[in-house]
């Protein structure tokens, strides 16, 4: 059994009230990277929230992830403190700099741990460093508001410190790397959470305190732990320089899993899929923007595009000419790497269609004298629809190793015309 080791440093440290209405909320986002990413890794971050207009931002935090080994956790993990801490020294350099100590701190800098093993991290804003009459704000630097306003460290230097010689400026904050809102190394500000893509939509002001990563079983929060607890300041202590009391919040848990949606190896889509963090950014591959299909239902006719220089396993190429009729779609396409990884891609994605569909023979007996070198070697078949359509590929996740080399596509039925416009079929080369 775990020994409890929030708790009390929080009510050792502060003089603490029942729950007064404070509500703080941590969210366990699983694949977020430290950088603030959507990611497929097995990487996470932990957020906090904390309520507005009933207190003045986290005073203490304790989160307690099931550990590594530990029954229902991960097989291995690692735990990374990101809450903001440091220290504001002066200018030794200064000229009236006399010799003495004037370090403010601000921050978790007490209490403050992350452990792989017990899964707890946690800090709480060290009030050991004020006066110890409570009369005057002693060493101590009340960070307030966070978890509800973005704010860097260095927002809250103090002013110049009343040395024997005369005042001495403090220079900016002193803060490790990793640490949010401090130095370098740190996200700046904190209380920026990201927002993008619809799944990682955060409060505003709501502050990271840890990430880190796994193997096996995702980590979780125990929610009945004694180690998971919050307090925040009393809101009657904002901007109070000597500011002592806080009370304990009550706690709401949003447990997230935001892993990217897989792009399909291969698409046909009104528009690109992917783009921004959620997904891949694909390049336009087509020679001229698009590939040109010509003719009317029942008598179409493909450009064989080489696409651009150089080929590559993803990208998308916009289909211009077809129309909205029912029936099917068939993209040919040219893909060069190994035998084998190309078999790998075709074997990934239902659409890809053999020598048993009725279009197959008629496609390669009209197309394959414009693909040259042994005609295309992809065949894929969609449904028609009403929209723009945009042929996507992707082969990073199957076989990096395979590229897209040539594009063409005719609607069905296309046998009906592939004998009259074949000779007629436009070719595009390649271009850088």
């Amino acid at each position: 059994m775990r020994k409890p080791i929030f708790l009390a440093g929080v009510l050792g440290l502060a003089a603490s009230s029942s729950v007064n209405g404070a509500v703080v909320t941590y969210f366990l986002n699983l694949h977020e990277s430290a950088s603030g990413q959507v990611t497929t890794a097995n990487q996470f971050a932990i957020w906090v929230s904390v309520s507005q207009n009933d207190n003045a931002g986290l005073f203490a935090f304790g989160v307690d992830l099931k550990g590594q080994g530990e029954p229902g956790g991960p097989t291995t993990m690692t735990l990374v403190n990101r809450s903001p801490v440091g220290t504001f020294d002066v200018d030794e350099n200064d000229a009236n700099y006399d010799g003495g100590v004037y370090t403010k701190f601000i921050g978790f800098g007490t209490g403050r741990g992350a452990s792989n093993s017990t899964g707890v991290v946690s800090g709480v804003q060290d009030l050991a460093k004020s006066d110890s009459s409570g009369q005057t704000p002693g060493d101590l630097i009340r960070l307030y508001g966070f978890g509800q306003v973005a704010h860097r460290l260095d927002d809250f230097r103090p002013p110049p410190a009343e040395g024997s010689l005369g005042p001495i400026p403090y220079k900016p904050i002193n803060s490790g790397p990793g640490i949010d809102g401090g130095g370098a190394g740190g996200l700046n500000p904190y209380g920026v959470p990201p927002q993008t893509c619809g799944v990682l939509q955060m409060p505003a002001g709501s502050a990271r305190i840890a990430t880190g990563s796994w193997t096996g079983t995702a980590p979780s929060i125990d929610q009945l732990s004694v180690n998971t607890k919050a307090s925040v300041w009393k809101l009657s202590e904002l901007n109070n320089p000597k500011g002592t009391q806080s009370e304990i919040a009550s706690l709401n848990f949003a447990l997230r899993d935001i892993t990217p949606a897989a792009a399909p190896a291969v698409s046909l889509t009104a528009t690109v899929p992917g783009g921004g963090t959620c997904g891949p950014t694909y390049s336009n591959m087509a020679v001229g923007g698009a590939v040109a299909v010509t003719g009317a239902n029942g008598a179409y006719s493909s450009e064989v595009d080489q696409l651009l220089d150089p080929s590559s396993n993803a990208g998308y190429a916009p289909i211009q000419g077809i129309g909205n009729e029912a029936g099917s779609i068939y993209v040919m396409g040219k893909l060069q790497g190994t035998q084998a990884d190309i078999a790998a891609v075709l074997a990934a994605f239902p659409a890809a269609v053999d020598a048993s569909d009725s279009q197959y023979a008629s496609l390669h007996a009209a197309y394959d004298g414009q693909f040259g070198g042994g005609g295309f070697n992809a065949l894929w078949k969609f449904s028609n629809y009403t929209g723009a359509k945009i042929f996507t590929w992707d082969f990073s996740a199957i076989r990096a190793g395979v590229t897209m080399d040539q594009l063409a596509a005719v609607p069905e039925p296309a046998s009906l015309s592939l004998l009259g416009v074949a000779c007629a079929a436009l070719w595009r080369r390649r271009r850088r």
